[in-house]
């Protein structure tokens, strides 16, 4: 409990850095854009780029817990994504935005330290493969859909023009090198690594910083039931979801237990940057960031304390 509580207050701390930042007009509108593009375009690319080419692609043939992971994150997306639309606004960009924020858990900045921590060193394997899937296909995926659904309300954009400038997106871009990287087994210099950890390393403390600067000005009790909705799909069904796919599959029961806490984890923080980035409920994203974190410290320890 201590360990996730170590790991938790420098993140509340970020937030209320940002919120006061914004409320003292120390950074404006004009610089938040700045630092949400450099989060995006720049420091998060870094940190999929290094993780991806450093990672060993025979660890990635483990079929049946693939498999079992895609299960959980499509049919999660878009039940919720469905059920979003239909009971809140009917706009395609936020439901997206639901399913997404349903199933997009912090693992790489949370869940494996605090869970190779609490649990064991064992864990950060299947962890890793669970975050090589949501980069390589969920936040491509993401990304592509909430660009179509930007475009489409502009009566001279096209599907492919969307689909190009997905493509041509650094994130992407870094996710296809990092593959590449890996299955030709080609190891960069420890020089760039450490370059690309250092440049990657600000991607979680500014995501944070802008979910802070996010709910300035608002209050909790806007349109509430969104991020109230986000937080029960992340927290609640998302690893019921993940580990009754895990045991039909027969997946080893100790990956189905890693694979349970790291689907319980909390929305990740970089959820509010893209929903700022796509302006996509960026109120209610941030707002789940920061319930599903402060619920966490009560969830992650009983589901830990559960499975032992």
């Amino acid at each position: 409990m201590l360990d996730i509580l170590l790991k938790i207050m420098p993140l509340f701390a970020l937030v209320a850095i940002g919120y006061f930042c914004k409320s003292k007009t120390i950074i404006n509108a004009q610089g938040l854009k700045y630092l949400t593009h450099f989060v995006m375009y720049l420091s998060l690319p870094a940190v999929l780029l290094g993780k991806l080419s450093t990672t060993d692609f025979a660890t990635l043939i483990d079929i049946p817990f693939l498999i079992a992971y895609l299960l959980s994150l499509a049919s999660v997306i878009l039940i919720a994504g469905a059920i979003g639309y239909l009971v809140f606004e009917k706009n395609k960009k936020n439901s997206i935005m639901l399913g997404l924020g349903g199933v997009y858990g912090n693992i790489g900045f949370l869940a494996i330290p605090v869970l190779t921590t609490t649990v064991g060193e064992w864990v950060s394997v299947p962890l890793a493969l669970m975050l090589t899937l949501d980069l390589l296909i969920l936040l491509p995926l993401a990304t592509f859909l909430l660009q179509l659904t930007n475009t489409s309300e502009n009566s001279q954009s096209t599907p492919l023009k969307a689909l190009k400038r997905s493509l041509l997106n650094p994130l992407i871009l870094s996710i296809a090198l990092g593959l590449l990287l890996s299955v030709l087994e080609v190891q960069l210099p420890n020089d760039l690594l450490s370059g690309l950890g250092w440049l990657g390393s600000a991607a979680g403390p500014c995501a944070m910083f802008i979910v802070g600067t996010a709910l300035f000005g608002r209050k909790v009790s806007q349109k509430p039931m969104a991020a109230l909705y986000i937080s029960a799909i992340k927290l609640l069904i998302m690893p019921f979801v993940v580990f009754v796919f895990m045991s039909m599959l027969n997946v080893d029961s100790t990956w189905v237990v890693a694979a349970t806490l790291g689907a319980s984890m909390p929305c990740a923080a970089v959820l509010g940057v893209i929903a700022e980035e796509h302006k996509a409920i960026p109120h209610q994203a941030s707002t789940a960031v920061l319930l599903t974190t402060i619920f966490s410290v009560i969830s992650i320890p009983v589901l830990i304390n559960l499975f032992n």
